[in-house]
């Protein structure tokens, strides 16, 4: 069977990897200039910049084997140390009873703990937003000191406006009862978002979809990057090729080379609202309404270099306070300490905006000012070490979960359902947040049942529980 898989992301390039073992013809088509998709690294003057703060906790013995058989030696075993910088203060992250008592005054204390507690036993609204969500659990001051700036920050957005499904799949808090345990370090078992140890690649999470990468075309598939898919050809309703033209990376605009790739089925890990749009037949304007309303916040990624041994002891540090333009501070040499040449450390600062914004498209040096400018605010004087800056991007980061959203996720999911050999999966493809092994996993069970010969298109979509197990292939519309 010919299949065309358009991205080399986590789960494209799994689904690429078990297709092509299986002796299937198997294209795929990477918008970028290198693999990995949200998980790409970049390096540069023997430096390594993730796309963000990337780890590997496998729950699947299965997965875990496969990324052990492909890294070996160079997959290292990390603990994640985190803090929440707010006010003036450093809270250990995830929050606990003792630190927020230590960094809190009495009075601040007890309002907050008070208004925990009302939160937790009383009487509360339904959780419509994200607001109403984090309120009915922590209380209000909590919410108004760490939870409402800082996803005020990230999604550039009142928190009202958020569905609650982003706080019920970020914050691993079942009940009252673990929460008062873990907060005096009692509790059992440990949810994916708090946990501290991990897996990491010596050389950038990238490393792992490189290998893959080579796994995939050692068995006779091709990756072509730098290509971007334009169209399908159709023929009595199935796909029959995908138009892909060539993509400059240094302006970002599709190029004149055009070529056809033949395809039995197309896997799509593209943006969501995208692959809609390639439709042949087109949207009618309801669908097309809900293609305009499916929205990604993107991010910019500040990589500074610094010529000192280490920025700080913590793997990466939030920052809610909405004077700084960043969210996020990692360190990379933190997850691995082969990202830095010896004796040297970066910083990579997360900025969150909007594709084409004013952040988006500023020039490095004054944003590297106004960056140095906020850290100073933060104690962070680094300024006289900085040996060099460059940005990276990503335009499509995360999926943006206002209220209303899955109305119109749903209406293009039944859409794309219509085309029976077209399946469309992974965090961008099902506009769902996933995590990157539960990406890789939904990209391995795609190929399994596709080369089983279990149809994958029409009304049924791929999904996941929020602890990462595979849901069976269910109906969407």
């Amino acid at each position: 069977m010919r299949i065309a898989v358009l991205g080399a992301g986590p789960c494209g390039l799994a689904a690429a990897w078990d297709l092509s073992l299986a002796g299937h013809t198997v294209t795929v088509i990477e918008r970028e200039p290198r693999v990995g998709g949200l998980a790409a690294t970049h390096r540069r003057g023997g430096y390594g910049f993730d796309l963000g703060g990337h780890r590997l906790i496998a729950t699947s013995p299965r997965l875990l084997a496969r990324v052990r058989d492909v890294l070996g030696d160079a997959l290292l075993e990390r603990e994640r140390t985190s803090v929440i910088r707010m006010g003036g203060k450093t809270f250990r992250y995830p929050l606990e009873l003792g630190d927020v008592v230590r960094n809190l005054a009495p009075p601040e204390a007890a309002v907050a703990i008070a208004g925990y507690l009302a939160g937790r036993l009383g009487s509360r609204p339904p959780d419509r937003s994200f607001e109403d969500w984090v309120t009915g659990r922590f209380g209000a001051p909590l919410y108004r000191r760490f939870f409402g700036p800082y996803t005020r920050k990230l999604w550039g957005m009142p928190p009202s406006r958020l569905a609650a499904d982003w706080a019920a799949q970020r914050i691993s808090i079942p009940s009252l009862g673990d929460v008062i345990r873990r907060l005096l370090g009692r509790g059992r078992g440990t949810p994916r978002t708090y946990a501290r140890r991990y897996l990491y690649p010596r050389d950038g999470m990238g490393q792992l979809f490189e290998a893959i990468a080579r796994r995939v075309e050692r068995a006779g598939g091709r990756i072509q990057t730098a290509r971007e898919p334009t169209g399908f050809r159709t023929a009595r309703g199935r796909i029959t090729a995908v138009e892909v033209a060539t993509v400059s990376e240094a302006v970002e605009e599709v190029g004149e080379e055009r070529v056809v790739i033949e395809a039995d089925h197309v896997i799509s890990t593209i943006p969501l609202p995208r692959l809609a749009r390639l439709l042949p037949d087109g949207l009618d304007d309801a669908d097309a309404r809900a293609a305009c309303s499916l929205r990604f916040r993107a991010l910019r990624f500040l990589c500074v270099t610094l010529d000192r041994r280490e920025l700080s002891p913590f793997t990466w540090q939030y920052v809610g306070d909405p004077r700084c333009i960043f969210t996020r501070i990692q360190e990379p040499r933190q997850r691995s300490p082969f990202a830095a040449p010896p004796g040297k450390t970066s910083m990579m600062l997360e900025i969150p905006c909007d594709a084409g914004d004013a952040v988006w498209t500023a020039d490095d040096a004054p944003l590297l000012r106004r960056a140095l400018a906020d850290l100073r605010t933060l104690g962070l004087d680094v300024e006289r070490d900085v040996t060099g800056v460059f940005s990276t991007r990503a335009e499509h980061a995360y999926p943006i979960y206002r209220i209303g959203y899955a109305a119109h996720r749903d209406r293009l999911l039944a859409r794309i359902g219509r085309v029976p050999n077209l399946t469309t999966a992974g965090r961008q493809g099902l506009f769902r947040y996933v995590f990157m092994d539960a990406a890789m996993a939904m990209g391995f069970r795609a190929a399994a049942r596709l080369d089983a010969g279990s149809p994958l298109g029409g009304r049924d979509a791929l999904g996941y529980r929020e602890d990462g197990d595979l849901l069976e292939v269910k109906s969407v519309a």
